[in-house]
């Protein structure tokens, strides 16, 4: 058995291989930390890496660290180094969990011993720790942000409430499916000392509770007597269900009540519609890596011009926002919004914008060189000529439809560089090495469910040969979905090029 597994396991391996090698731009890798005992001594971290949109499992690591320090820094580096250098295919960067103070401290020395390549945080995990903030309080366990939050117990109580109202949501109701896309789903509150609630339990039920604001109808579906929708047999139960109504609507049709779910529902809605963007906890997702900076930016701005919300709780918020911000943004984002045709930049501050234009000029090879003087000039003039052109397409009457499929995120920015680029040379294969990247890191909870792999199993520490299976199971299927979607850039790399000069841009060639 051992020794099909081993032959599997290097036949599978070759073909993954291959795939990353022969694929038109980089693999970017990311990593996920899971706690494998309630002490959260235990960890597992996932390695995945993607290259486009389909991501492919590579290993799973036992860690045991202290509860305080979670994955050590110096480890975590060590290990992230060991995966780059055994990948044998150029690697574009690596999206890590940004929830710790470890996971920044491990960012900044990977930035340092890999200056070619990217590093950044998970954005949905940003979110949900942005979550995390608002629904427990700074004695938590796993809390990594020293803002206060003057609303907690509030946003807990409420939460149990909606909790507790839920089986009365109409049947047409929109209902919160967050999947498997939460990380801190595992925390819960202890909202009273017999009630207790997760994190994503808490913030779906709140969510659900919208239909709440209009009572009337809920009331009339549930009980309307002959209606084809009535939930209950009044006949049968005439006076239980009487009370039931009286109780119910005394909940609902308290003005206490709508005050805080349209107040609660202004802070957690913005959140959540992000969230909706940023897919299911696969590598898809329908935010650009271009729009993170300003997707906070606008979040914190949601925040600051509510009408519901206290001075002292806008304030909050935009500092939790801007924690969480910082925590993610690495030099891609500010780079993706630079060179991102469509925005070129427009939303970034004039200071972030003129670093972000330094470390443009200051761009090194894939083998971590820099750039000859040679190159640095005509990295220069083409930057300057592309701003031109994006320039006249966004303010003249000279837009072209190509430009309009862009605006309409029609088409990507990547596949802008990688078929309009080349009268760029140097600055398409900077541009290329960015926009390959994923705003997440890829949920390998998700890609392991979805090839039918048992979760519960390796949710325990891992291994040799049950990594070897999941390695098999895992990337079986995926060759298999990549073979079946394709890729985007194949039909862009077909389209005849406008001018001689341009040249094929391939994974070596990326700076």
């Amino acid at each position: 058995m051992t020794e099909l597994l081993d032959r599997c396991f290097e036949s599978v391996k070759e073909r993954v291989d291959d795939f990353f090698k022969t694929g038109l731009v980089p693999v970017t890798l990311s990593l996920e930390a899971v706690a494998t005992s309630s002490s959260k001594k235990d960890w597992v971290v996932r390695y995945m890496a993607s290259l486009e949109k389909c991501p492919m499992y590579l290993e799973s690591v036992n860690v045991l660290c202290s509860e305080e320090q979670r994955v050590d820094v110096e480890w975590s580096v060590r290990d992230v180094a060991r995966v780059v250098e055994k990948l044998s295919c150029p690697v574009a960067g690596c999206v890590i969990p940004c929830s710790s103070l470890a996971s920044q401290r491990t960012r900044e020395l990977l930035e340092k011993q890999f200056p070619a390549m990217y590093f950044y945080g998970c954005m949905r995990d940003a979110l949900w720790s942005l979550v995390q903030d608002i629904f427990t309080d700074n004695d938590a366990t796993d809390k990594e942000c020293s803002i206060s939050v003057p609303f907690t117990q509030d946003f807990q109580q409420f939460a149990l409430e909606c909790k507790d109202l839920e089986f009365f949501l109409p049947i047409q109701a929109n209902k919160i499916n967050l999947g498997e896309t939460i990380g801190s789903s595992i925390n819960v509150m202890h909202v009273t000392a017999r009630r207790r609630l997760s994190i994503k339990e808490a913030f779906t039920a709140i969510l659900q509770a919208e239909p709440f604001l209009d009572a009337d109808n809920v009331l009339n579906q549930l009980f309307l007597s002959g209606s084809n929708e009535a939930s209950y047999d009044e006949s049968r139960y005439p006076t239980e269900i009487e009370h039931l109504q009286n109780q119910l609507a005394k909940i609902l049709r308290n003005p206490q009540f709508e005050v805080k779910l349209r107040k609660f529902l202004d802070v957690l809605r913005p959140i959540y519609r992000l969230l909706e963007l940023l897919g299911d906890g696969t590598d898809a997702t329908s935010l650009l890596i271009s729009e993170v900076h300003s997707s906070f930016s606008r979040l914190a701005q949601q925040f600051a011009s509510s009408t519901l919300l206290q001075s002292e709780e806008k304030e909050t918020l935009q500092q939790l926002v801007r924690h969480h911000q910082e925590n993610v943004l690495g030099s891609a984002h500010v780079l993706a919004n630079l060179l991102d045709p469509v925005l070129l930049g427009e939303n970034l501050p004039v200071d972030t914008m003129e670093n972000a234009e330094q470390k443009l000029m200051s761009s090194l090879r894939v083998d971590g060189t820099c750039l000859s003087e040679t190159d640095k000039e005509a990295l220069y003039a083409q930057y300057m000529d592309f701003k031109k052109f994006a320039l006249n397409q966004k303010t003249n009457k000279a837009e072209t439809r190509d430009f309009r499929t862009l605006k309409e995120r029609k088409k990507s920015p990547l596949q802008f560089w990688f078929a309009d680029g080349a009268k760029w040379p140097v600055l398409q294969a900077i541009a290329c090495h960015i926009f390959v990247m994923p705003v997440c890191a890829a949920s390998s909870t998700r890609v392991i469910s979805d090839a039918g792999v048992a979760l519960h199993p390796i949710c325990q520490k891992t291994s040799f040969s049950a990594d070897k299976l999941v390695y098999v199971r895992v990337n079986t299927h995926q060759l298999h979905v990549a073979e079946v979607a394709g890729s985007s850039l194949v039909t862009e790399a077909q389209k005849p090029q406008r001018k001689s000069i341009a040249n094929d841009i391939t994974a070596s060639m990326v700076v």
